[in-house]
């Protein structure tokens, strides 16, 4: 089998993504699959001239611009980027967002059937709306074009029912399915931590720094929990992105630099993870985020909100935080300075990962849908 990788985000793009598809390209490898990848640092030369002066006009016209400039450069930078290219023609085509699935499927003359795995949170129409704050008229041309571009593309591989039942408007009427969790491939993971001997509590948190991941309310936790003479425990801010200047500010402001950690973006974060007592994820909405997945293959108990995918990833709920408030979420975390109750939560997560999120046979099961989706073109 040979399977083409396609995607709008360069190789160096810090996102989980780009970790997803490069994994997967390896892993594909050593099944013996060939396999080519095909992203936007591939764009030509002198079309990327063009949407750079592009780049500079578009903005001219407010958030509306911005919004169809990415949309257009990217769509036109991966066709682009296929049509110049070499490249024999694959079996298959693995597409890591609806541009380049479709981009990809009109440069290879929609001959080659097409796979997306739909990575974002709740469907990329509205999130790019909500993002620019598009108004009426224009929001509702871009629920068109992706149902234009969902329409090039047959087979769907979700990463949660909750990102399926949120985006199921856009695919076409024939679509085909399959839900597969993100899984992480660690070959050395840490021994079994004891729960019991640190002196402090260190608290984790992975991610791009931003409003969404919402790190600022785990700092705010932490300023309660100090507040109510629990000193006891650290956090580490694991990632960079546009918030990380205001957060550390806030952290001065607060006065809690003893409390809080900036580690910046680290290339295998779990690393770190797997040397904390409790991870928390405080992000506004996410679909399956790798981060919970790393925490749970390194055997680090997770407490996260009960927003998006995430609610599928953790066992009856076990580590779903349920206050609405920093006070009332600084309750709930504070239970877990407890060994105890840690261990409870780790031993219930492990068994439900160790399930759920085996990255062999998941492997498994997509291969399995690659051959379904060629036998069906």
């Amino acid at each position: 089998m040979n399977v083409l990788i396609v995607t709008v985000l360069a190789s160096h793009s810090p996102s989980g993504v780009v970790t997803y598809y490069n994994t997967l390209a390896q892993d594909l490898r050593n099944q013996g699959v060939q396999v080519s990848i095909v992203d936007a640092s591939d764009t030509p030369f002198l079309w990327r001239k063009v949407l750079a002066v592009l780049f500079r006009i578009m903005p001219l016209f407010g958030n509306a611009g911005r919004a169809l400039y990415y949309e257009f450069a990217q769509f036109t930078g991966m066709y682009m980027a296929i049509r110049s290219k070499k490249i024999d023609k694959p079996d298959l085509i693995h597409a890591q967002d609806a541009k380049s699935g479709a981009a990809a499927h009109l440069a290879l003359r929609e001959k080659v059937p097409v796979v997306m795995t739909c990575h974002f949170n709740d469907d990329p129409a509205s999130e790019i709306i909500q993002k620019y704050k598009l108004k009426t008229g224009l929001a509702a041309r871009f629920v068109k074009w992706y149902t234009y571009l969902f329409s090039h593309i047959k087979s769907y591989v979700f990463v949660s029912n909750y990102a399926y039942s949120k985006s199921k408007h856009l695919l076409p009427a024939d679509a085909n399915r399959i839900i597969l969790y993100n899984t992480v491939s660690i070959k050395a993971v840490p021994s079994a931590k004891d729960l019991s001997t640190a002196n402090k509590l260190i608290i984790s948190n992975v991610g791009y720094i931003d409003e969404r991941k919402n790190q600022k309310l785990l700092i705010q936790i932490g300023d309660e929990l100090r507040k109510r003479g629990i000193s006891d425990f650290v956090i580490w801010l694991i990632g960079d992105g546009p918030k990380r200047a205001e957060y550390e500010q806030l952290v001065e402001k607060l006065d809690l630099s003893k409390q809080v950690k900036f580690y910046g973006q680290q290339q295998t974060p779990w690393q770190l993870v797997a040397q904390t007592d409790l991870y928390v994820h405080t992000a506004l909405n996410d679909n399956c985020p790798y981060s919970i997945i790393e925490a749970f293959a390194v055997k680090t108990p997770v407490l996260a909100l009960p927003v998006g995918g995430i609610p599928e990833m953790l066992p009856d709920h076990f580590g779903l935080l349920q206050g609405t408030d920093v006070k009332a979420l600084a309750d709930e975390i504070a239970t877990y300075f407890s060994p105890e109750k840690r261990t409870q939560l780790v031993n219930a997560q492990s068994a439900y990962a160790g399930n759920n999120f085996d990255h062999y046979k998941t492997l498994a099961k997509l291969i399995s849908f690659y051959n379904q989706t060629g036998q069906a073109a």
